[in-house]
């Protein structure tokens, strides 16, 4: 960090590592959420990416824009509303008025290319006195367990309930998607 990007009392920097679609990967999914699901094109989320990493402080690494290939098979992602929980349908969580995304499953073929990527960054952390450090599926910061998801969907998409149809709409329309670009974010946060 440059002298003029000192941080001052009381800022700190988030940490993001994130991978996103392909152009081509983002305009499929556009193209069957608001041709095939019917949603409004407003709803559909702009930059489609998945974090591979998200951390409370600054890791001594600079990896800038890389641009890569990863594969994801389609058959191996589930629809989930992005809450605790989402990954399990429940009266109270409302698709319609959430937003929603998918998350690869373990048996992705995408999940090796993601870990690999993962353990490059998690080495870097300090150790922690009262949490734990990142690992391949336990995070130290945010949710606690890692489940590599991205967002398809903005709140108030109006989607229907049963996630599990359109999900198997989906894997019947799109086979393969691809992350084609990874980049690290940092954001200074404020704590009063």
């Amino acid at each position: 960090m440059s002298k003029e990007n000192q941080l001052k009392i009381g800022q700190f920097v988030d940490c993001y590592f994130l991978l996103f679609l392909s152009s081509n990967s983002t305009e499929m999914i556009r193209n069957f959420l608001i041709n095939q699901i019917k949603v409004k094109e407003e709803s559909v989320q702009r930059n489609m990416h998945l974090t591979v990493y998200y951390g409370r402080r600054k890791l001594p690494i600079e990896m800038g824009e890389t641009y890569l290939s990863i594969k994801v098979d389609i058959a191996e992602t589930r629809f989930m509303v992005l809450a605790p929980g989402g990954e399990n349908p429940r009266p109270s969580l409302k698709p319609a008025k959430k937003s929603v995304g998918i998350r690869l499953t373990r048996r992705n073929l995408a999940i090796p290319d993601i870990l690999k990527l993962r353990r490059k960054i998690y080495k870097h952390e300090s150790n922690f006195l009262k949490r734990s450090n990142t690992t391949d599926w336990i995070n130290a910061f945010g949710a606690k367990t890692f489940q590599p998801h991205i967002k398809l969907l903005r709140t108030g998409s109006l989607i229907d309930t049963d996630l599990t149809v359109i999900g198997n709409e989906m894997r019947k329309n799109i086979k393969t998607i691809e992350f084609s670009k990874f980049v690290q974010r940092e954001k200074i946060r404020e704590v009063e």
